[in-house]
């Protein structure tokens, strides 16, 4: 479970659906994910992934996933919490006060509102890596880039986009080999409070950075070596081709699609 964000083999629905139709899904989920802000219509969205992770068997990297980003995810709740705290807004009152400061009164005002707007926020990012991550899971590196072809995507666009696909991946796996040497020269990461933890990940960033690079540079050099020719035509062994279950995956998420903007419509509150 180390290299958690890579491709696994698995033969589920979703690791034999078509790859265009995993990029469909992708690009619609994204696009939807970045304007829906109901929290009726984000957690029908969840449902509908935790469907998906649990009948394709990856149920159990979610939940690593969704453990590497709690302390972002509290970040922004925490966030939005501070933010919304200095605003009067409508709705049942959990704590408010009056305090001055610099000869001024302030208004502290802590609603139950401030908490539903911070769980929309983390909602829409948990949704946003998720959704990338599902398709890195059920796809490799060479179906990427068959599926973008297909697409007539030149082949150096699909190349570079399959390496993205690939690069995070590494960058996460970098980023926890430095956090496991940071907590064996005692730098405790995970057995302190969130904002010692958020330091932390802070302290982590520049040797990270650098790693990257080195990473970054290592496949320039490779690329290199095997003198990689992007105007050479390539062909393919296995063909892929849609099939029911592509056709059926696909109606799903239109309908999927089309439940979360009416919720959005009808459960809709304006967050600011």
């Amino acid at each position: 479970m180390n290299d958690f964000l890579q491709y696994v083999e698995l033969d589920s629905f979703l690791h034999r659906l078509d790859p265009r139709t995993k990029f469909f899904f992708f690009i619609v989920i994204s696009v939807l994910t970045s304007f829906v802000m109901s929290g009726v219509s984000l957690l029908f969205l969840f449902l509908v992934f935790l469907v998906i992770w649990v009948s394709s068997h990856i149920g159990k990297y979610i939940a690593v996933l969704a453990a590497k980003v709690k302390v972002l995810l509290l970040f922004i709740f925490l966030l939005w919490l501070v933010l919304g705290a200095f605003t009067r807004n409508d709705g049942p009152v959990i704590f408010r006060s009056t305090f001055p400061l610099f000869g001024g009164t302030y208004l502290f005002s802590l609603e139950w509102f401030d908490l539903y707007k911070g769980a929309v926020f983390d909602m829409r990012v948990f949704l946003m890596i998720s959704v990338f991550y599902t398709v890195i899971l059920s796809t490799n590196f060479s179906q990427i880039i068959s599926g973008l072809r297909s697409w007539k995507v030149p082949y150096s666009v699909a190349f570079g986009v399959g390496l993205v696909f690939q690069i995070i991946p590494m960058i996460i796996k970098e980023f926890s080999t430095i956090m496991e040497a940071q907590s064996s020269r005692g730098l405790e990461v995970e057995k302190c409070g969130a904002f010692a933890k958020m330091k932390n990940y802070v302290i982590v960033s520049l040797p990270l950075l650098f790693r990257v690079l080195g990473k970054g540079h290592s496949i320039s050099l490779a690329m290199h070596y095997y003198k990689l020719n992007f105007k050479v035509k390539r062909s393919s062994y296995k063909v892929i081709r849609p099939t029911w279950r592509d056709l059926a995956f696909t109606a799903v998420t239109v309908f999927s699609t089309v439940v979360a903007i009416v919720l959005q419509m009808m459960f809709y509150i304006k967050l600011s």
